[in-house]
């Protein structure tokens, strides 16, 4: 199998668009070329081992630009778009911008600029790649943790600095709630005020009783909570810290 990359170049000037080809075929690359917004969008539609768009901005005569074609090219496909034009003009490139695409090479740079420019965008198209997928993979890993906070039969209660900030379900039915405004952004002391086998009050901050306890060297023990209704109840408390 050929380690070629395939380059659509769209050009409307057949005398350029061929003089380019040869440019970037003597560098290694595969080239198809269109020389309109509509047929570019139909080799895209039939080709699907494309790697790389270079985008002409002024297609002539053609009814759409390449800008116009890039974003419809990109509604149905990630492919890097490398924009190449003679327009130099601030308005131009600002249009550029508004698109995903991989950079803007001013026609006549020369073949040097050009294919760096080419492989840059290769880089950074690969670049944003993985980190699309670093960013899939953790929402996954979040959704699952979600699911399994949010669907856990046991009372979880999450901390931060002195409140909570969040809970599942168990510890709404648990403390009588029938929402979590009713738990998050109370302090631990408001839901157990009462007096703790051991005499320490249950007024200290939630800090402390996190230190009292890993000082100790546990992390599980008991506790005396309240429900929103004033009902008693004591529960035993397994702690988890998580560092950030």
């Amino acid at each position: 199998m050929s380690d070629k990359k395939t380059i659509l170049l769209v050009e409307d000037e057949a005398l350029i668009a061929m003089v380019q080809k040869k440019t970037l075929e003597k560098h290694g690359y595969k080239v198809i070329t269109a020389h309109s917004g509509e047929k570019a969008i139909e080799k895209v539609r039939a080709t699907p081992d494309i790697d790389l768009i270079l985008m002409d901005i002024n297609l002539g005569k053609d009814k759409m630009d390449g800008t116009e074609c890039a974003e419809i090219i990109l509604k149905e496909k990630d492919i890097p778009v490398l924009f190449l034009s003679s327009y130099t003009h601030t308005g131009i490139v600002e249009r550029t911008e508004k698109i995903t695409s991989y950079g803007y090479v001013v026609k006549d740079s020369g073949e040097t600029v050009l294919n760096t420019s080419i492989k840059m965008a290769f880089k950074l198209y690969e670049a944003n790649r993985e980190l699309k997928e670093r960013e899939k993979a953790l929402y996954h890993a979040e959704e699952k943790f979600r699911l399994l906070f949010e669907k856990s039969v046991d009372p979880i209660l999450m901390i931060d600095g002195d409140t909570f900030v969040d809970c599942n379900e168990a510890a709404l039915k648990i403390m009588h709630c029938t929402g979590k405004g009713q738990i998050v952004g109370v302090r631990p002391s408001d839901i157990s005020p009462v007096r703790q086998p051991d005499g320490r009050l249950s007024s200290v901050k939630a800090g402390e009783v996190i230190g009292i306890a890993l000082k100790e060297g546990s992390n599980h023990f008991e506790w005396k909570h309240r429900t929103v209704d004033g009902e008693e109840f004591w529960v035993y408390v397994s702690l988890t810290v998580i560092p950030i």
